[in-house]
């Protein structure tokens, strides 16, 4: 809530500051060299390659850097190259270390002189035309800027499932984005060039980093770290390796790119589990070494330790629900405030949309609509408590994480199908309610636990479709076709 609050002072003031930016032409004698890494694995989108391709900047090359193992997707790809002789493809087999390794395989075997800037894409990744542009600009008018993340909206959507969540994560990637780069704070780079340790310039209380897809980095800042972490959450490695060096990072809200939202329920599940464990991960990597450093403040610091536990957060708030509604009452020890406990579940339920709401009752939204809205986001991600705890706790016993791909294909599923996906939750929500009543009579704690009992519900809603949904998914199976047998047809727009 704070840095919502913060948000609405300071976001017009950015946002013309990024426009003077953008404003400025880039030099003539200035033409650096760029490439689009578009990583992918067993998920190749040939029309949203070609949207990428799609510059106003002409000095970019395009490389696929695929690793997949089903041969419908190796397929593709061999002709979309057919069709973009321009385009490089550049296999990585076996898939070791997942993204990181796919993209290290690449830039690590690089010659200095090939490259200025790198851009890496996922595999549902739009960027706008001027995208690559627009970004040059940015370093060329910044100081010590190693890693620039863009904007990003969750346009590519084609079911009431996706049209309606997708809602929250465009309000969050410039809500708390715009925050953390203006008060990050600014450092100078370690580099060999400048013989000196790097030091802070000035002192921030937050920390930006890059969020994986949609982010330029130079050449000097890559070859600063060395490589790209092993780790599932790599760009979040990359950030703080990118800031031990001294190099500053910043987000351009004027800047987009447009990615899917998860396509169902099951897909949104699949991609929170990956950030749960990978940022355990990160924490148990990282921890000293952040402790460590004079290059960030105390204040920084807890900042990016919050934002990374955030999520296993909801785990140890579990175990003090077990302990207040089971174990304190198994054990005759009289508590007096277990009715208090509403207060942290319900901030815990409704902490997912109270900023989405506030900002969309400023974007026009009735007030009756946005308080459904923050119902059906409070069921959905409160039906998420057993996905969470088992997560956490296979992280802490140091289980490896996974990079597991988010599924971009959904198939019709019926009431039975959704509760057989759902059943471990539906159960393990059942079994604790059951026992808390029966050892304390609790009832609150049905307001804990009573969405994961019907929250399996929301895979229907992926079912639903407009007649709008029905022709975008028609127009980019169309465009799939161009990408990859008919180049010179007229292209997607970036923002579809």
């Amino acid at each position: 809530m704070g840095i919502a609050f913060r948000y609405q002072f300071i976001k017009k003031k950015e946002q013309q500051k990024e426009l003077a930016i953008l404003n400025k032409p880039l030099p003539q004698n200035w033409h650096p060299r760029v490439k689009l890494l578009y990583t992918t694995y067993n998920d190749f989108i040939p029309y949203a390659f070609a949207e990428c391709l799609n510059q106003t900047y002409d000095n970019v090359q395009g490389i696929i850097l695929d690793n997949s193992t089903d041969e419908k997707y190796i397929k593709m790809i061999r002709q979309f190259t057919k069709t973009h002789p321009d385009v490089q493809w550049v296999r990585n087999v076996p898939n070791k270390q997942a993204k990181a390794g796919n993209l290290n395989n690449y830039l690590c075997h690089q010659p200095k002189d090939s490259y200025d800037y790198f851009v890496i894409l996922d595999s549902d990744e739009l960027l706008e035309r001027k995208f690559v542009e627009k970004c040059l600009k940015f370093f060329y008018n910044s100081d010590n800027l190693g890693i620039l993340q863009c904007n990003h909206i969750s346009g590519q959507n084609y079911n009431a499932f996706m049209d309606l969540f997708s809602n929250s994560g465009n309000i969050f990637w410039p809500v708390q984005n715009v925050v953390r780069s203006v008060e990050s704070g600014l450092r100078e780079p370690a580099s060999a060039k400048n013989n000196y340790q790097p030091r802070v310039v000035e002192r921030g209380g937050t920390v930006c980093i890059e969020l994986g897809h949609g982010v330029m980095i130079s050449r000097e800042c890559f070859e600063d770290i060395g490589k790209i972490p092993f780790a599932v959450a790599e760009d979040l490695c990359t950030s703080v390796e990118a800031i031990l060096k001294g190099w500053n990072i910043k987000f351009a809200s004027q800047i987009y790119g447009n990615e899917e939202f998860p396509v169902n329920m099951n897909a949104l599940m699949i991609r929170s589990s990956k950030f749960c464990s990978a940022n355990f991960e990160f924490f148990r990597k990282y921890f000293k070494d952040l402790k460590n450093t004079n290059l960030l403040s105390c204040y920084q610091k807890l900042d990016l330790f919050s934002f990374t536990l955030s999520v296993p957060i909801n785990a140890f708030q579990y175990l003090s629900l077990l302990l207040c509604s089971i174990v304190f009452p198994l054990a005759k020890i009289k508590l007096g405030y277990q009715f208090f406990m509403l207060l942290p579940v319900l901030l815990c339920y409704f902490s997912q949309g109270i900023i989405d709401g506030y900002f969309e009752l400023q974007r026009g939204m009735k007030f009756w609509e946005m308080l459904g809205y923050e119902l059906q986001i409070a069921f959905l991600y409160g039906s998420f408590y057993y996905l969470t705890i088992k997560s956490t706790f296979l992280a802490l016993f140091k289980c490896t994480a996974k990079f597991n791909v988010t599924p971009k294909i959904n198939d019709q599923i019926t009431l039975a199908n959704a509760f057989k996906k759902h059943w471990q939750e539906i159960l393990f929500s059942i079994l604790t309610i059951m026992i808390s009543i029966a050892c304390s009579g609790c009832s609150w704690i049905l307001l804990s636990f009573f969405p994961g009992c019907l929250g399996f519900i929301f895979e229907l809603k992926s079912n639903r479709q407009k007649e709008y949904d029905k022709q975008k998914l028609e127009r980019f199976k169309q465009f799939d076709y161009y990408a990859l047998y008919k180049p010179q047809h007229e292209s997607l727009k970036w923002n579809e």
